[in-house]
């Protein structure tokens, strides 16, 4: 993974807990790098440990690890410079999830080579989107749920998020209802 991803659960972990616990999450996790640059390649396996070294210290689950990043993940992403970037590609989080694609694109054109995740998004009858998660890489459902609720959050929206189908349990892709409570289903 990109060094931003491991940058930005560092900035999470001090924020919230301190550079003690972060620096003690590291030698859990048996990461020795000072300063994670974020416009390089790291192993997934170190980005897991670290996940997985964050929950153990926190004493929560992997999964609540995750969801709690995939939320600070937007604040994180707000405040880099493809914020703005974010911003310009949908005011709202209707306009923004079906816009997740192409800005993975454009990320990707300043990281050759990286792997990034797929979103497919449908808009339903009822008013609410279906979001298809689709990676290579398995169990960071938790964490894409927090991010589909840190959207709602950046953008002020008061949204809804369920998982309805699961790679853990045999779907293919990882897939999410977005409902917006309180708003009148579009025509």
């Amino acid at each position: 993974m990109l060094g931003m991803v491991n940058h930005a659960l560092q900035e999470m972990v001090v924020e919230r807990y301190g550079e003690e616990t972060w620096a003690a999450i590291c030698a859990d996790a048996g990461v020795s790098e000072p300063v994670f640059v974020i416009m390089r390649a790291y192993p997934d396996q170190m980005t897991f440990d670290l996940a997985a070294a964050v929950a153990r210290r926190l004493d929560i689950t992997l999964p609540e690890a995750l969801h709690a990043f995939g939320h600070f993940w937007m604040v994180y992403a707000e405040r880099q410079p493809w914020g703005k970037v974010m911003h310009s590609m949908g005011a709202t989080v209707r306009e923004m999830l079906p816009a997740l694609d192409a800005l993975h694109a454009r990320i990707a054109l300043t990281f050759p080579g990286v792997n990034m995740p797929q979103f497919r998004t449908e808009t339903l009858l009822g008013g609410g989107m279906r979001v298809e998660y689709i990676s290579t890489r398995s169990g960071l459902a938790p964490f894409v749920h927090g991010v589909l609720e840190g959207l709602g959050a950046m953008y002020g929206e008061a949204i809804e998020v369920t998982q309805v189908e699961s790679r853990e349990s045999g779907a293919e892709h990882d897939v999410f209802l977005v409902e917006f409570p309180g708003e009148a289903a579009p025509l």
